[in-house]
Parts: structure tokens; sequence; C-alpha cells
């Protein structure tokens, strides 16, 4: 073999085991490397410690140690109780790839321990700015019977993907992760898991923070700030069949003689819960026949419609303004699953079943369907024949003020009407309870606008709830409720419950931030308007200052 030759040869082979060096460190360093889990390694944080009877020693959360489902006097348990949602930061040292975050929960209906209302994960690279991974839902319904049990909150970035635009995403890179839980009554909790490798993975992305804010007034709320909520369906003494006189106190600001000095309320919503013979109620069981009566009875040529639209246009005449419009939401009644025998909607001698057991789960939906249909309809015409040239419809409102948990029909007939809602050019409103199963999934179920109820004044909590209740509505993006009744003026208690939400106001910035709703049993602010009391006239201009982001808080 001549040099040349050799030459050649030599630096073919060489060549030849450098590739296969290379490709096998190409396939070394490609090889998945198995995840582990990082809590273990990893340090932790409260906001706020557990419960003083279920403490932590540092450890339990994260010492694989899980505790009996059977005892929940176990060491390895720690608890929560209510109030405002808790925060557990665990911190992995430096930014590591997770593809897998748990924690593990108790439910135990008979010790009033139940699974948490809300749990939420968050990663950050800096323990200051998050970006939202996954909220779950209460994996049992409040008050089940079962068998004490433990139950998984997890997110898996395999089958749950990542928040990121990246399709290939499979993985978050970060350094920190957030856990915040929310309590209706006991929780208790034992381990956290959170499973990844050490470095940066090929699947790994960082998430962009996000910063918590309130549901602003703008185009999701068809530009309504503050909505009182009129109640317009059976009520004792008539209270629930609105007259002008009786409505100009809300969309105006009036003085102690009634006369009108400002705009006050710029939304209405009406609505009304007890049937006409006091049996069955709008929001699950309520019978065409009361639909329709709802309906005239709002429509009608001396209806609440008509009464609204001449109160905007004598408040308009005395305020000098006689271009001002009121905007106007009206309710859709809960066409529920339990409804049997709801009425012959098509004229086809059949009276619709919405309940799957009776006539299967396809029929039921299409019933339910034709129900909201022909209500959508109803409402479109009755409008359009109306004169009501001082008010804007803009939107429809889901009276059901909860979604059933794991009923995919229910899900899809919200977006079913929110597509019919979307159709007139109107917005998709709902204000669910406090602990109301996928209140902060509100945006994917279909509706523009939610406001969260805090249920502080009808509960009996101290005052955190509402701290908790805007903790919630900043984080989902929702607004709140304002919540008050007729008793607030007779009672000192509920006048400090209400106040309690004003003041929540100006602490927790949904006074200037956010989209309001407000209950106010049937007619509570129209009594207080009225009232020579001082004391009780003063709730009255408090809330208009509260509505105009003017007030200041009061001492209770």
């Amino acid at each position: 073999m001549t040099r040349k030759r050799r030459k050649w040869t030599g630096f073919i082979m060489t060549f030849v085991i450098l590739m296969s060096t290379c490709h096998l460190a190409y396939a070394e360093a490609k090889e998945p490397e198995a995840m582990r889990n990082l809590a273990g390694e990893a340090t932790y944080t409260y906001s706020e410690a557990p419960h003083e009877n279920y403490p932590d020693n540092g450890h339990k959360l994260t010492d694989g140690k899980y505790g009996d489902i059977n005892s929940y006097t176990d060491g390895n348990w720690i608890a929560f109780l209510r109030g405002k949602p808790w925060e557990i930061t665990i911190d992995l040292g430096e930014n590591k790839s997770i593809g897998r975050i748990q924690s593990h929960y108790l439910y135990n209906n008979s010790a009033g321990i139940y699974t948490p209302n809300i749990v939420s994960y968050y990663v950050s690279e800096d323990g200051q700015n998050w970006a939202p991974v996954k909220h779950m839902n209460s994996a049992v319904p409040l008050w089940t019977e079962k068998p004490p049990s433990g139950h998984d909150y997890v997110w898996d970035g395999e089958q749950d993907g990542v928040p990121h635009p990246s399709k290939n995403a499979k993985m978050i890179y970060a350094r920190y992760v957030k856990i915040a839980v929310t309590a209706q009554i006991w929780v208790f909790m034992d381990e956290i898991e959170i499973w990844g490798v050490d470095g940066k993975a090929d699947k790994a992305f960082k998430l962009k923070p996000v910063s918590p804010d309130y549901l602003k007034p703008g185009k999701d709320t068809a530009g309504i700030r503050n909505m009182i909520l009129m109640y317009n369906g059976q009520y004792d003494q008539n209270r629930g069949n609105w007259k002008k006189e009786n409505i100009i106190p809300y969309i105006s600001y009036v003085d102690e003689n009634g006369v009108p000095q400002d705009w006050m309320y710029d939304g209405v919503l009406l609505l009304g819960l007890r049937t006409p013979d006091y049996q069955r109620d709008f929001g699950y069981s309520a019978l065409l026949e009361d639909w329709k009566w709802y309906l005239d009875k709002t429509f009608k040529e001396d209806g609440e419609l008509n009464q609204l639209n001449e109160a905007v246009k004598e408040a308009g005449d005395q305020l000098g303004d006689a271009r001002h419009k009121v905007k106007v939401v009206i309710m859709i009644p809960n066409p529920d699953e339990t409804i049997s025998d709801f009425g012959d909607i098509d004229g086809d001698g059949v009276s619709e079943s919405f309940v799957p057991e009776e006539v299967g789960e396809e029929a039921a939906y299409a019933n339910r369907v034709k129900a909201i249909d022909w209500y959508m309809n109803q409402v479109k015409e009755r409008w359009q024949k109306g004169n009501y040239d001082r008010l804007e419809l803009v939107g429809m409102y889901w009276l059901a003020e909860s979604v059933a948990s794991g009923k995919t029909s229910d899900a899809d007939l919200l977006k079913y009407t929110r597509d019919l809602v979307h159709e007139r050019k109107q917005k998709f409103f709902w204000i669910p309870y406090y602990g109301a199963n996928y209140n902060f999934a509100a945006r994917s179920l279909g509706f523009d606008a939610t406001a969260l109820q805090p249920n502080h004044y009808f509960d009996g909590m101290d005052r955190i709830r509402v701290e908790a209740a805007a903790y919630l509505a900043q984080h989902h993006g929702l607004g709140i409720e304002i919540e008050t009744d007729e008793r607030m003026n007779e009672d000192e208690s509920f006048r400090n419950l209400y106040i309690d939400y004003l003041n929540g106001g100006v602490d927790y910035g949904y006074m200037n931030g956010a989209f309001k709703a407000y209950y106010q049993g049937v007619d509570a602010l129209l009594h207080s308007s009225r009232s020579s009391d001082p004391r009780v006239r003063e709730l009255y201009d408090w809330t208009y200052q509260f509505v105009k982001g003017t007030y200041q808080k009061q001492p209770n």
C-alpha cells in the first residue's frame, strides 16, 4: 500500500471513529433524564401558618410521608380553616425543568373536612412575578356522603400541556412553585410532589408572568361599571312590581326630597327568583308557564322595562340630560336537568323533559337547547316591539350560580347560549357564589362579564372573606358583587357587614378598579334613600359615593 493510500485510509477510519463518537455523545445528550421528586430537596414557606392544632415542622409537606385517610389526627396532616386562600411557595434552589406538580388532600365529610374549593399552581423565576399553570376545582362536591378518602390535585405537562405558545412545551423551566389553596371550611393536606429534572430540558420553557387584576369595565362588560340587581319576580307586598318613582333613586342619586342630583347606576339587571305561586325557583325548577309569566310581566305595557324607560326620561329631564341611556341585562332562567315536565315548547303535544334518565342524554340536552332558543327569541321579539328609547339591551344573565361538576352537558349548554348571545351583539353575564364550582373558569365556560359573590353578608364570616373574594377575583380576572339587604337599615350588625364591602373596595382596590354588581335584597337602597333617620340615609349616600369612586372608609 502506497503512503498516499495509507494516508487516506487512516483519514477515513479516523473520520468514522469521530462520527461514531459524536453520534453516541449526541444520543446520550438527547436521552431524556428520568424525572424525580424535586420537592424533597426544596424548602417552602407559607403566606400564613397552618392552624395551630395541625402545625408544620417545616418538612411535613415534602418528607414523603402521607397522612392516614382514616385518621385526621395523624401527625402527617397540616390543616387550614377557611379564611383567605393560603399560599405555599416552594423554592427549588435554582431553575429546573418541571413536568408534574401534585398535592394531596383529605376528604372526611363526617369531620367537616373537605377538599379545597380551588387549588391553583403558579411558577416563577424570581419568587415575585408569577405565571399561572393550572386552576382546579373541588375534587368532591361539598357535603357529599362518602367514606374518608385522599385526593390528588395534579398538573401534568404531558397530559395537560403547558400554557406556552410553543406546541413542543411539555415542561416548565422555573425555580419557584406556588400552590394557592382556597378552603370553604377545613382543608387537610399532607404531601407536595414536584417532578422534574435539574437544568433545562429540551421541552422545558419559561412562562411569562401575569399580573393579577380584576375584570375591568369595558368591552367585556358592555361598558357597564356598576350594575344594580333589580328583582322583578314575585315578592311579598308586590315589591317586585317596580314603578318609575321607585326606580329613579337607583338610576339617579336623589336628595332627601327625592329630586335627582346626578346619575348613579349605569346598568340594570332584571331578574327574578320565586314563581308567581311561590312554589318554584327560576334558578332550578321553574316551568314554561313561569318563564312566560316572567316575560309577560317584564315586557307588558306598564311592566318593568317601560317603567325603567320612563324613570330614565324623568331623571334626564331633571338633570338636563335628555340623551342619557341606561344599559339593561335580562336573566335567562335555568333549564335544569332535574325538570321532568317543563311544558310543550314546540306545540307537538309533548311536554319537554330535561332529565337524561327519562329521555336519554341527547334528547334531554336537545330539549334544554329548545327552551333556551325559545326564551332568547321571545326576548328579542318583545324588545323590538317595545319603545325603549332610553334603554340599551346589552346582555343576558345566566341565573344558575354554579356549574355542575363533571357534567359536560352544562358546559356545552353554556357555550351554546354564549354563541346565541354573541350573535345578537350582546355580552354574557354571570354572578357565581364564593364556593361555586368553576367560578374561576368563567371565561372558558363562555362568560364575558363575571362578578364573584363574597357571601360575607350572609355566611356570618369575619371580614377576611371580603379580602379572600378580592384575592380570588383578582387572580381569576373577575369583578365583585357588593351585597346587602333590607336588614342593614334596621340591624347594626348587618349595617357593619355592608360597610365591610364598601371599606374593602378602598382597601383592595375594587371600588375603582373592577366591574361591580350590587345585590340589595329587593329594595334596601330605596328605603335608605327615603329614610328620615340620618344613619339610614347615609348608607344610600355612601353607596352613591362608592359608585362614583369617592367613598372614604367608615368605622364599623
